[in-house]
């Protein structure tokens, strides 16, 4: 995806549901983030992590977002961007 198109706005196995995506993977729910932010979250994940759909996962539930990540670098480096 390039960075002009739209962000995904979810991101992860439907079928399996979030919790049996990616097991083991780094996670981080983001709570009271309105929609406008998930998805500026989400276009910053595709500008700052390479290969962002094979090493992201992500959701939004009614009040807040959630994140994984394959990587610990990658997820360390959201949560000081994010957190």
């Amino acid at each position: 995806m390039s960075k002009t198109d739209v962000a995904v706005f979810n991101y992860y196995d439907y079928d399996k549901g979030w919790d049996n995506t990616n097991p083991g993977w780094y996670t981080i729910i983001l709570e009271n983030t309105s929609p406008f932010k998930h998805s500026e979250i989400v276009t910053w994940l595709y500008e700052n992590i390479d290969g962002t759909e094979r090493h992201t996962r992500w959701i939004r539930f009614a009040e807040s977002s959630g994140f994984k990540f394959r990587y610990e670098r990658d997820y360390i480096m959201f949560t000081l961007r994010w957190s």
